[in-house]
């Protein structure tokens, strides 16, 4: 296990330590959708709760990976790269520096919002890998652009994988390690790399070529979550406008085929190994299959419901016990608290007493929207679009009110258009 990046504890830990707060998965673009309130409105209406209670010391943000969404740029589909292919090669670096340097002109007004905090002493910045902004390791130059736009300091810096708040008795980390679909044991590009790019941000245009004209919500494919349930939100597509399942299934098909096709992926079927019961590649392709052709217009098969609940039970027992695991391991001796994100949904776990100690497991959500699935009466999956928005803040120590933690979480469900006539 490598050794975290450890935010040294201050002399009189319970009357001096910050305000520290962790955000997660907000997955800024060069191209793709926005959020119906734009990013920089969100953080000012943030900071306002912020600036209420973050006392003396400067209040310490915590972003827990996937801030920068480099994985899913179209950018890739307009040159021979690929986010999966060797990060040490030129092209791909290069491609890197685009996306970023794309997304920070684009957001400028967020950007902007944070760095002012910053600079004006009342804000410090923590930045913790995640699996759509893994690249950033491989990409100094990207990493320079995004440190200079969030903090106005033009210098190197490393974003490590974890970070220990020893004043706050934390550890936070992005969590995928945990998703065999978003990691792999030896740092190479996961599955989900090629998936988001060649299913996902590949389907919105291809089924517009296919129809002729636009969909309302059709680049909402790149917010459902977990990355296994894409397939059942396609099938939801065809299955709510009965004359669009032919062309629905026929595009989603012909990219699945492809996708299958792909030599990266079939190195990464025939590599996986089993894990907690379930073999990965079969499943994944079983997921795939389920969601094409003639299966698709069934609308009451409950196969996809079944495989993603096991899906589901897998990764969620998976992040609690490594939760576990890194609260009991020496590295970690006295810590009680673990900061995961990922898969976009907010929770809180109480882990029980560890080295004599409460401790909690946390994800920390996102602020993007998500389709969260649900089953419907026929037994098939569906889903919901909601705009969420979650934080976990750690109290300063002389907090006035005695607070030591809280979690928040809020969901915005916008109202449907008016049918057209």
């Amino acid at each position: 296990m490598s050794s975290p990046l450890t935010v040294k504890p201050r002399a009189h830990k319970k009357h001096t330590r910050p305000m520290l707060i962790f955000i997660s998965d907000i997955h800024l673009t060069d191209e793709l959708g926005q959020p119906p309130v734009p990013w920089g409105t969100t953080f000012e209406r943030f900071w306002a709760r912020v600036e209420t209670a973050r006392g003396e010391l400067p209040a310490e943000l915590c972003i827990i990976g996937d801030f920068i969404d480099i994985v899913r740029s179209p950018s890739w589909l307009r040159g021979p790269h690929r986010p999966y292919h060797d990060p040490k090669n030129p092209g791909v670096q290069a491609t890197i520096d685009t996306i970023v340097a794309a997304t920070i002109a684009r957001e400028k007004s967020f950007f902007d919002a944070i760095r002012s905090k910053v600079q004006a002493g009342k804000l410090k910045i923590h930045y913790v890998l995640g699996n759509h902004d893994r690249l950033m390791g491989h990409a100094p130059n990207a990493r320079r652009a995004l440190w200079t736009a969030m903090t106005g300091e033009d210098r190197d810096v490393e974003f490590p994988r974890e970070i220990v708040f020893a004043d706050h008795d934390a550890v936070a980390t992005h969590g995928h390690t945990g998703d065999f679909i978003c990691s792999t044991r030896d740092g190479s590009a996961p599955i989900s790399d090629m998936f988001g790019l060649e299913l996902i941000v590949r389907f919105p245009d291809a089924l517009r070529a296919e129809l002729g004209h636009d969909l309302p919500h059709l680049d909402d494919i790149d917010d459902v979550r977990p990355l296994y349930a894409v397939p059942a939100w396609i099938r939801q597509i065809g299955h709510g406008k009965k004359r669009l399942m032919g062309p629905v299934a026929k595009v989603w098909t012909n990219l699945v085929e492809e996708f299958l096709e792909v030599e990266d992926v079939k190195v990464w079927m025939k590599s996986q190994k089993r894990v907690a019961g379930i073999d990965p590649g079969p499943r994944l392709q079983s997921l795939l299959h389920l969601s094409t052709g003639r299966i698709m217009a069934h609308a009451a098969d409950k196969r996809l419901s079944k495989l993603f609940g096991l899906f589901q039970g897998v990764f969620d027992g998976a992040f609690q016990e490594r939760a576990i695991y890194k609260l009991e391991h020496p590295d970690y001796k006295g810590l009680r608290y673990v900061l995961n994100r990922h898969s976009h949904f907010s929770s809180m776990t109480p882990l029980g007493t560890v080295n004599g100690k409460p401790t909690c497991y946390f994800n920390s959500g996102t602020w993007r929207t998500v389709h969260r699935i649900g089953t419907h009466a026929s037994g098939r999956p569906t889903f919901m679009p909601m705009h969420s928005m979650c934080y976990i803040v750690f109290f300063p120590g002389d907090e006035p009110m005695g607070r030591d933690f809280e979690w928040w979480q809020g969901a915005m469900v916008a109202q449907e258009p008016e049918p057209q006539h």
